[in-house]
């Protein structure tokens, strides 16, 4: 990390914690105030949204939301540490903080332990290395996935990475489903389609300008392999919100957008799910439709908490070329154990309670019971 960057890290460090500590000394925590925090979107996605709607069906009061969504663009810099200032406020006020991804201000703080904080973290299951688990997180100035009182995961198998790229102790990870799932469950795969099949491409986030190259390269690599394909078909690409789109010319049965909830909308009308580390493999499990792996840079990632392609049993391919062949040659006739094995591992808790345990365990916390 370069000297200045430190310097501008440890005034924030520094400047947060007081503005906290002021907040906390001048009003101080609401009793039974829970709080729904994300700083990912401009409103609640997910677990959030559901644990909402489930807090509000079980008449749960009081109940306040903060959202931002950090663009990185100039305007969205500054807006950002204006609601870094406003979080810490949000977070010195709340009996219950309940967030869902990476929070930079909570980071920075000296907190208080009756501002109680709940870590309801966005994805199912746990592939990908991230948080403390990453090379040197634990010596940035800002340390990541501190200052959590709780941590709620889908399934116990993934409590050790959790523990890995969180700083908690083992007994407060606690295994009691996703909300998510619980809509998951009332979705059911549509049949085949008649007219075209439906492939699905999410291609995961790299970071800075040469990461972002990356990404489009493979994009564009695999619109021209998709032209090979027989029979009709459309292509469906979804990108991180983090990449600039620059305009493109697209086949008109190529269709590329940035929004998850567009995702959740198509996936159970999708035939086939194509990526490369994206943890929407697990997700897309549900449906029992054929998962395939295109992963050309697979040797230069920051590694996984899994054995990765032992542990999803897909077929995996570095060429967009090997992929079309693949789809074209073996895809109707694939044995798909491999993706009924990895729903079962991904979803232990299809009983529907999912969002109540999560309800039940926050009301407990803004009870006083702890």
């Amino acid at each position: 990390m370069g000297r200045l960057k430190t310097v501008k890290l440890v005034l924030l460090h520094t400047s947060f914690n007081l503005f906290y500590q002021f907040f906390y000394k001048v009003f101080g925590p609401k009793k039974g105030r829970i709080t729904l925090a994300t700083m990912r979107s401009g409103q609640l996605n997910d677990n959030l949204a559901a644990l909402e709607q489930g807090l509000k069906t079980a008449n749960v009061k009081p109940v306040t939301v903060f959202c931002y969504h950090y663009d990185r663009t100039l305007a969205g810099k500054v807006g950002f540490l204006l609601a870094s200032i406003k979080a810490l406020y949000v977070i010195a006020r709340a009996d219950v903080f309940v967030i869902d991804d990476y929070f930079f201000p909570l980071y920075a703080i000296h907190k208080h332990d009756d501002n109680q904080v709940v870590q309801l973290w966005h994805a199912i299951g746990s592939l990908k290395k991230f948080g403390l688990s990453l090379p040197n997180a634990d010596q940035s100035v800002m340390k990541p996935h501190t200052n959590y009182d709780w941590v709620l995961i889908n399934a116990k198998s993934d409590q050790p990475a959790y523990l890995d790229a969180m700083a908690i102790n083992q007994d407060h990870v606690i295994a009691t489903g996703s909300p998510m799932v619980d809509s998951l469950l009332n979705q059911q795969p549509q049949q085949p389609r008649l007219a075209a099949h439906r492939i699905l491409y999410s291609p995961t986030y790299r970071q800075g300008v040469q990461g972002k190259q990356q990404v489009m390269g493979y994009v564009n690599n695999m619109i021209a392999a998709c032209q090979q394909l027989t029979g009709p078909w459309e292509l469906y690409i979804s990108l991180h919100p983090y990449l600039k789109l620059s305009a493109m010319t697209l086949p008109s049965n190529v269709h590329i957008f940035q929004d998850a909830e567009r995702v959740k909308t198509l996936m159970p009308t999708i035939d086939l799910f194509i990526t490369d580390y994206s943890s929407l493999s697990l997700t897309f499990s549900y449906f029992e439709r054929p998962i395939i792996l295109y992963t050309p840079d697979y040797m230069q990632t920051s590694g996984f908490y899994v054995d990765y392609y032992q542990y999803l049993q897909a077929p995996h391919f570095s060429k967009a070329a090997r992929v079309v062949d693949f789809i074209n040659q073996e895809v109707d006739h694939m044995d798909l154990s491999y993706v009924h094995e990895l729903k079962q591992k991904t979803f232990p808790h299809q009983d529907g309670h999912n969002t109540e345990r999560v309800v039940q365990f926050v009301e407990k916390l803004a009870g006083g019971e702890h």
